[in-house]
């Protein structure tokens, strides 16, 4: 955030280059953690991984309460820094839905005015995540996101290719 006389700005260049930096080092943590057992070298797919895999979205309550589990798990963990590209990141996914959610006079002020009241209404939801509801629905975009990265495999037979083709997915993820 830039902060000139107690305005919050945040810019387009820092908005890329911190959700640059969360798909990087963030997601790729994540996506790490969701389909691999901890200590297995990138040889063992974990059981939730191959269950979202079976189900798809239409996951069973058990599963997807795991799910979310992990997901909480796995954001409680994050250093400040980390967390807040994680919020930059949510705020990118949702960004239409907030530009058409959004209340503005538009009788009463301009385009400019426009600009500055909707970009302060993000920076609140990043710098107040759990006030303004972003960090549920960061947690729902994650559960999204897993499930359509769980999509991309056929874990029908499961060998040495599995786990390449793993990495290399994630790679276009990250």
């Amino acid at each position: 955030m830039i902060s000139i006389s107690d305005k919050m700005f945040i810019t387009k260049e820092v908005n890329s280059v911190t959700v640059a930096y969360f798909k990087k080092i963030v997601l790729r943590k994540l996506l790490m953690e969701f389909s691999f057992e901890p200590q297995s070298n990138n040889r063992a797919i974990t059981d939730l991984f191959e269950s979202v895999n079976y189900y798809g979205f239409d996951l069973p309550y058990e599963i997807e309460l795991a799910l979310f589990e992990m997901l909480w798990c796995f954001k409680n963990n994050l250093k400040k820094e980390e967390e807040i590209t994680l919020y930059f990141w949510g705020v990118n996914q949702k960004y239409l839905y907030y530009l058409e959610g959004f209340e503005y006079d538009a009788a009463v002020g301009s385009e400019t005015n426009f600009d500055k009241e909707f970009g302060r209404s993000l920076a609140y939801k990043i710098y107040e995540p759990n006030a303004s509801g972003l960090e549920q629905e960061t947690i729902e975009e994650l559960k999204v996101l897993l499930c359509n990265f769980a999509d991309e495999f056929d874990l029908s037979l499961v060998d040495e290719y599995t786990y390449e083709n793993i990495l290399e997915v994630m790679d276009m993820y990250c």
